[in-house]
């Protein structure tokens, strides 16, 4: 009976992506530290016209990945105690060392730039032919399924896979024109550090939002109103008594969700941050002073927002999104994406929307750690010192090795035959609810 039952799912073949080499993770991961240089877009009250801007930045370079160490490279810890001497050695550990340097600079105390290059190195498991780390006599290894692109987190609302999650909710909005034109849409939300944003407000930096969303001159800003035009054309005033108008075109309204999404969310956004004219309306540089994070600082609070904005999507994410090169090229690219598809038909529970990965999940401990390296430094923007700098850029060579079993990674690999294994599995009602 065995011998003659047919497995209706063998012709069945589903690509569930390839793993990559942890230390070539871990490059891509340390690289996207130099997202602070986005400094350098924004100017100091103090710095003069034409000055180079005396920003801090970041440059990592002479990589260099020995897959093979002498047992002498490898670092030991020593410890004194009075007039005791004990070394500790690593045990019996299948690691290369991954070797680079970081060219920092930021100010001293005069406020001028100086900078610095600091050496690092990393220890990096290495997985055996059956994807097996030896760390210290024991053994690690799992695989982890993922969703290629996102999966759903609540009503209207769903979390794109990114090193930090891009939490994006909808919500029911209705508009009326000052011709009493009625325009129903959903207003999408993003999480900017813990509150949630309109869509739009990360395109605002940009000199010319509408036309980068592609809905120029479908959705136009202005000033006044055309009698002439109102025969096509309705206009929207988010603030009664200002001259501020968002000029539509009637048949693209009717049209396009696309573009009914982004009328009500420039009218919700234009009301919470009250812009005094048109001009204000139209100047990125007081859109980044809007949105900034930290009240209490002037000097450089606008490019904190941006580098976050900027950091919410990683190399590594960005890499394995399975969509198109151009949608996914920075953060704010993969937001126009998100307002222009509709992802209603996303079948979660299909292979074809899975992948499985092992060493891009254990590089997560590189990139947490660049993530909270980076939080410390934008807190100070261009007013980052030297001395706050080079711990930031410093990393600890056992950083890997000491992070996979606390932070649950993987798992050692403790039971003794395949009829031990199926008793760990766990399901959950939520795991079947989100996936």
């Amino acid at each position: 009976m065995i011998k003659n039952i047919k497995n209706p799912l063998s012709g069945i073949k589903v690509n569930l992506g390839t793993d990559q080499p942890l230390h070539i993770y871990a490059k891509k991961g340390i690289q996207d530290i130099e997202v602070l240089n986005i400094l350098w877009l924004y100017r100091c009250d103090d710095q003069e016209e034409g000055d180079p801007s005396p920003a801090p930045y970041i440059h990592v370079t002479n990589w260099k990945w020995n897959p093979h160490p002498r047992a002498e490279e490898i670092q030991y810890r020593r410890r004194e105690t009075g007039d005791k001497l004990s070394t500790k050695i690593i045990g019996d550990t299948r690691i290369g060392i991954l070797e680079f340097d970081i060219l920092c600079g930021s100010r001293d105390k005069n406020r001028c730039i100086i900078s610095d290059v600091v050496h690092n190195k990393l220890y990096i498991p290495i997985a055996d032919e059956h994807g097996n780390y030896l760390i210290e006599n024991k053994l690690y290894s799992e695989y982890q399924m993922v969703d290629k692109l996102l999966y759903p987190s609540g009503k209207d609302a769903f979390t794109i896979k990114s090193l930090l999650p891009v939490v994006i909710q909808y919500e029911p909005s209705t508009e009326v024109s000052i011709d009493g034109y009625v325009v129903e849409a959903m207003i999408g939300m993003v999480k900017i550090f813990t509150t949630m944003e309109p869509i739009l407000a990360c395109f605002m930096h940009i000199p010319s939002p509408l036309v980068y969303l592609g809905v120029h001159p479908i959705l136009q800003f202005c000033d006044h109103v055309i009698q002439s035009e109102k025969d096509r054309y309705e206009y929207f005033q988010p603030i009664e008594g200002r001259e501020i108008y968002i000029k539509a075109y009637r048949k693209g309204l009717e049209k396009f969700r696309f573009v009914r999404s982004i009328v009500v969310m420039a009218m919700s956004l234009i009301r919470k941050y009250s812009p005094e004219d048109i001009n204000q309306l139209r100047n990125p540089s007081w859109w980044i002073y809007q949105l900034s994070y930290y009240d209490s600082i002037i000097e450089h609070r606008g490019a904190c927002y941006e580098m976050h904005v900027a950091r919410m999507l990683d190399t590594i994410s960005a890499n394995v999104l399975p969509i198109h090169e151009i949608d996914k090229y920075t953060m704010i690219a993969l937001l126009r994406y998100v307002l222009q598809t509709d992802f209603e038909n996303v079948n979660i529970y299909s292979y074809e929307n899975k992948r499985l990965r092992l060493n891009e999940v254990i590089s997560t401990i590189v990139t947490a750690d660049v993530s909270s390296k980076l939080k410390r430094m934008f807190r100070y923007g261009k007013l980052l010192k030297m001395t706050d700098q080079q711990p930031c850029v410093k990393f600890r060579p056992e950083m890997i090795l000491k992070s996979l079993y606390k932070t649950g990674t993987v798992h050692p690999t403790d039971f003794s035959n395949d009829l031990d294994y199926p008793q760990q599995l766990r399901w959950t009602k939520k795991g079947q609810l989100v996936a």
